[in-house]
């Protein structure tokens, strides 16, 4: 494929009129499957399904339906309204089948036809939509303890976020709270013979961000340690098209990382940014290009407040809002709890078959941030600070504040080569702050 940093004007035009609102989904047109692929109705799947792993590849059934036993390596699995599997391995015990499963993109499954959010001529379809609600989402991991929140009316979402951790003589924090504005997004997916015909996926993004952030020593201390976080998601919703479910996602990552060196330091700081416009990309047999509407207003930035003597340095990055679509091992995990949420609570069953499906149970890797079997569009606010400490010759501080959009694609989604574009940069912008604005300070 040829990379193209833009898209011809009524490319631009066609991702502005297919906006899919948060609360509206739409089926596709009629599919035909692939000659691989075994399709299990959803009746079937809630009888026989009695187990699912705690990672989602190994799948238990209790069932002498001809579809499930007869399984083999290499067929692809589509339990309707559930989602589609590629099997690794089938392992067999009286009524008992043991399937080994991992990631199956759309053309492995779908021969010939067309996905589209919105098809004005189909109804709408969507399984169920969720916000965390007035008590939000708290939790703890790697020493990271958190707590997300939002709340979703009409198109509009408003969410917020607190990250802490002790670890050690340092304290960190950073809280964030942002609006979104007429969320929604795009989607078209045409494959003919099992091959990716056209891509489209783009999605508005208007809102605001402002993060608060503060790090202070009480002793000797080693670093914060795991410095990212993956917050939980704040905004989902299940869309449905001929039977395949489809996760829409609104999420909020961070990276933290102090660099504090004396024994009773404390800098606290923080800023809001402003974004709006619309992103994605599209593509064709021939080419790709990105849909890089998007713009940023100058970002405002506190004043830092800092006790440390030493010289000393914060870098804080949010990846807040990042929106994506994905048809994969998520989804399918969503959809199952929706309908068969016993096969979940049963996770035991299915985990003690794993060892025993041995190398046929291959597992895609998970990645931090990552959107797995997926599309995104994302925003990124990257700040970082030095200061040299009021001990220095002449006290310096450097603050550089990015604003960055960005889409992709997960390889896997679309059954696309490893060599196709990823990801596209849609807005890239440093504005830097030098105090006192002296070349003994440093570079900008």
């Amino acid at each position: 494929m040829r990379s193209h940093t833009r898209l011809s004007p009524w490319l631009l035009i066609l991702a502005s009129l297919f906006i899919v609102p948060a609360s509206v989904a739409i089926h596709a047109a009629q599919l035909q499957w692939t000659p691989a692929t075994v399709v299990v109705d959803l009746d079937t799947a809630q009888n026989a399904l009695i187990s699912v792993s705690t990672d989602g590849h190994v799948l238990v059934f209790n069932s002498t339906d001809p579809r499930i036993v007869n399984l083999a390596a290499g067929k692809i699995l589509l339990l309707e309204h559930l989602g589609a599997r590629t099997v690794t391995g089938v392992l067999r015990q009286g009524p008992i089948t043991a399937v080994a499963t991992n990631s199956a993109a759309l053309t492995d499954l779908v021969q010939e036809g067309t996905i589209q959010f919105p098809n004005t001529g189909s109804a709408p379809t969507i399984r169920w939509q969720q916000d965390t609600d007035e008590y939000g989402l708290t939790g703890e991991v790697n020493d990271w303890k958190f707590h997300v929140q939002s709340n979703a009316e009409n198109n509009d979402l408003d969410y917020s976020f607190v990250a802490a951790k002790d670890l050690g003589g340092l304290s960190a924090s950073v809280n964030g709270k942002g609006e979104m504005k007429n969320n929604g997004f795009s989607f078209l997916a045409a494959i003919h013979q099992a091959k990716l015909q056209k891509l489209l996926f783009s999605t508005p993004i208007e809102g605001t961000l402002r993060i608060d952030w503060a790090a202070m020593t009480s002793g000797p201390n080693t670093g914060i340690g795991e410095n990212r976080l993956e917050m939980p998601v704040i905004f989902k919703e299940l869309f449905e098209a001929n039977g395949l479910p489809f996760l829409y996602q609104i999420g909020a990552n961070l990276i933290f990382t102090p660099g504090l060196g004396g024994k009773k330091d404390a800098v606290s700081g923080g800023y809001e940014v402003k974004f709006k416009g619309t992103g994605g990309f599209t593509a064709n047999a021939q080419e790709v290009g990105a849909i890089k509407e998007m713009e940023a207003d100058p970002p405002s930035v506190k004043d830092t407040t800092s006790s440390a003597l030493a010289p000393h340095g914060i870098v804080v990055a949010v990846n807040a809002p990042k929106v994506s679509l994905s048809f994969g091992l998520t989804s399918f995990m969503e959809a199952v709890n929706q309908l068969v949420s016993n096969a979940i609570k049963n996770k035991s069953s299915a985990d003690a078959f794993e060892p025993r499906l041995g190398a046929s149970l291959t597992k895609d890797t998970h990645a931090y941030f990552k959107t797995e079997g997926g599309a995104y569009v994302q925003w990124v606010a990257e700040y970082d600070y030095t200061g040299s400490g009021p001990m220095s010759m002449v006290p310096c501080t450097i603050t550089h504040m990015r604003m960055l959009a960005n889409s992709g694609i997960d390889a896997k989604l679309l059954g696309l080569s490893d060599k196709s574009p990823a990801k596209f940069d849609l807005y890239d912008k440093t504005v830097t702050t030098r105090i006192p604005d002296l070349p003994i300070c440093g570079q900008k």
